[in-house]
């Protein structure tokens, strides 16, 4: 905490189509989004999972922030003549009762193609209902890195990279996916915001990047996942550029598609 009679601190000139990188989404009101892009970073497992999710046909993902929210959820598509599962952990184990947890693995096509995800996590979804107020929300993760900056590159609109976090702490395997998102779009032409996050965070990820499982175990969040036996996800999700989608959630019908 500052001085309470310091000045306002120096302003600093952000140059075209800047990018911002937020460590963790308590950093981040909002009101910031307005007019931008934003790129919700749950790196292990919640974007993933997504991602895995409509790249194996499901029709839409539906993040809820509650159990009960989700079961909700659940009841009133069904309803409407949806076909439902249910996904979601918390503590990083499945919700009791429901289909799926959080394992990209586990979305396979048998399993939800053609279906309607409800989804529920520790720390993505609420992250993805917080972003809600930007022009445009997108998914992303070390496995659709590719996609996504591709989809971001030429949008004249700010980027705001969120990072979800572990419960209330920064956590290493969102930000460096977020530092290699940077890293490609400065190399396409966007500045970087006054601040040193994004700096920060592409640093990380230029001293990760040569063995990026290692970084991902050693995390925060690889750290949780390996305690409770689920160090397969952590390895999972470490890996580049496996999926081809851009999951881009709809605030209107409060659902996650498959964007581009």
């Amino acid at each position: 905490m500052s001085a309470p009679d310091l000045p306002p601190p120096p302003g600093h000139a952000t140059g075209p189509r800047p990018v911002q990188v937020h460590l963790h989404v308590s950093h981040a009101q909002p009101a910031a989004f307005a007019g931008g892009v934003v790129v919700v970073i749950d790196a292990i497992r919640a974007s993933v999972t997504i991602a895995a999710a409509l790249a194996a046909g499901a029709r839409a993902v539906v993040p809820t922030l509650t159990v009960d929210e989700a079961q909700q959820q659940a009841d009133r598509l069904r309803q409407a003549g949806h076909v439902v599962v249910r996904g979601g952990e918390r503590g990083g184990v499945r919700v009791p009762g429901f289909e799926l947890d959080n394992s990209p693995t586990n979305y396979t096509p048998d399993r939800v193609a053609g279906r309607t995800v409800v989804f529920t996590t520790t720390n993505g979804t609420a992250a993805l209902l917080h972003s809600a107020g930007a022009e445009r929300v997108l998914v992303g993760s070390l496995a659709n890195l590719g996609a996504v900056w591709r989809a971001v590159e030429a949008d004249p609109r700010p980027v705001h990279l969120l990072c979800c976090g572990t419960r209330d702490e920064v956590s290493l395997d969102d930000v460096l996916p977020a530092g290699a998102m940077v890293e490609q779009l400065v190399e396409a032409g966007r500045s970087l915001s006054g601040d040193d996050s994004p700096r920060l965070a592409m640093l990380a990820w230029m001293g990760a990047r040569g063995d990026l499982e290692s970084a991902m175990r050693s995390s925060r969040g690889g750290r949780n996942l390996i305690a409770q036996g689920l160090g397969a996800d952590v390895s999972t999700c470490a890996r580049l550029d496996w999926l081809d989608v851009v999951p881009e959630y709809h605030r209107v019908s409060g659902e996650i598609r498959a964007g581009g």
